[in-house]
């Protein structure tokens, strides 16, 4: 479009009778010219960029830069009638020519927005106009939670909470009963929900990743839920990321109380009672015993119901049988027959030989413990074995 920037000149002359009119015509200027500029391609909530124009051909005139959401009304017609936020609002002078203008921006929210640009003498005379669309994206976010699937009432576990932001946000995160309903609306809901315990309360994370570990412990069994969100600008907006996480909380077992048994009860019988009474079955140890027969319980330490932590070892005491009482026998005997006294007597027998005068050839010379000694059960007792000259 043309603008008639100037007035036209008319001279008028008149010399010696004589009329000279000169008539210069109209002299066509270029009209005004708007270039929108923006600092970044996609520019992102939040972290500033810059919004500006290079205005061509102007003079004397104002240049005016709104900015709006999509969806609603377009530009309007003239500055005035605009209900766009002001960005720019400057003279536009004449000695530069093109002149460029710009100015810090901060997109509070991500979405759509139109720019609105104009460049006119008054209020409402327009000499050029321009307008765009630009998209303002999210910032790039992301939310992890780490927690045992599994733990027992009143154990003390680690929460692990990851996160990378592209530029600075806040995260919330809380644990409360599972209701099956999943995590709340945003971090405000989750901090009101029954049950609710703060995990993380305003963690500001600018870069990443960033890991947060806490140490937590949950008294009451049942199913909970970790609820994690990037919320901007307050714990009441909409999550722009979120995460969370199940976790089963598990009555812990009942203490080790040492079981009663019966005397001579077997081994096997008395370690199963010990499981049961959430106990472990420690160290086995033998003696002899003249009343229980061999691989009879007869002892059991701690002693019957004294409490103990879950799983504590309980030491069994068992029957070896009775003890061997060695017998008296004569020299000369029979191995057989001394390898029977033994047996009666509750003695194991090893037969070794040695060379004897008095004694002949395959007969006893002498046991190697003295006769009437007390030993443990089966203890193996020498059986010297003449083997003659």
């Amino acid at each position: 479009m043309l603008s008639f920037r100037k007035p036209s000149i008319v001279a008028f002359a008149a010399a010696a009778g004589v009329l000279l009119a000169i008539s210069c015509a109209a002299t066509a200027f270029a009209a005004p010219t708007i270039e929108l500029t923006r600092g970044a391609v996609e520019p992102v909530e939040s972290i500033t960029t810059q919004l500006g124009a290079v205005v061509t051909n102007g003079g004397n005139d104002f240049f005016r830069l709104h900015v709006k959401p999509t969806g609603g009304e377009g530009c309007g017609a003239n500055a005035q009638a605009d209900r766009g936020e002001g960005v720019l609002d400057e003279g536009v002078t004449t000695e530069t020519n093109p002149v460029h203008y710009s100015r810090n921006w901060t997109f509070q929210a991500a979405g759509t927005y139109k720019l609105c640009a104009w460049v006119s003498t008054g209020p409402e005379e327009v000499l050029a106009f321009a307008e765009t669309t630009l998209t303002v994206r999210a910032p790039h976010l992301s939310l992890s939670i780490s927690v045992p699937a599994t733990v027992l009432a009143q154990q003390t576990f680690q929460v692990s909470t990851t996160a990378q932001a592209e530029t600075e946000r806040a995260v919330w995160e809380y644990v409360m009963p599972n209701t099956g309903d999943g995590c709340p609306a945003n971090a405000a809901a989750a901090g009101r929900a029954s049950g609710s315990n703060t995990i993380l309360d305003v963690w500001s994370v600018t870069g990443g990743p960033f890991t947060e570990t806490k140490n937590e412990s949950l008294s009451s069994p049942g199913v909970y839920l970790y609820c994690a969100y990037f919320e901007y600008p307050s714990s009441e907006s909409p999550p722009e990321a979120s995460a969370s996480a199940q976790q089963s909380v598990i009555p812990p077992p009942p203490p080790c109380v040492v079981p009663g048994f019966h005397l001579g009860a077997r081994l096997a019988s008395v370690e199963q009672s010990i499981a049961a009474a959430s106990c472990s079955t420690g160290a086995v140890h033998y003696a002899a015993s003249s009343r229980v027969g061999r691989g009879g319980v007869l002892n059991l330490s701690p002693a019957i119901g004294t409490k103990l932590a879950t799983g504590a070892p309980v030491i069994i005491l068992v029957s070896a049988g009775r003890e061997c009482i060695v017998p008296a026998i004569g020299s000369g005997a029979t191995v057989g027959r001394v390898k029977h006294l033994l047996a009666a007597a509750d003695c194991g027998a090893v037969v070794v030989h040695a060379h004897s005068r008095h004694v002949r050839r395959g007969r006893v010379v002498a046991l190697g413990s003295h006769a009437h000694s007390h030993l443990f059960p089966l203890s193996k007792v020498r059986i010297v074995v003449s083997t003659g000259r």
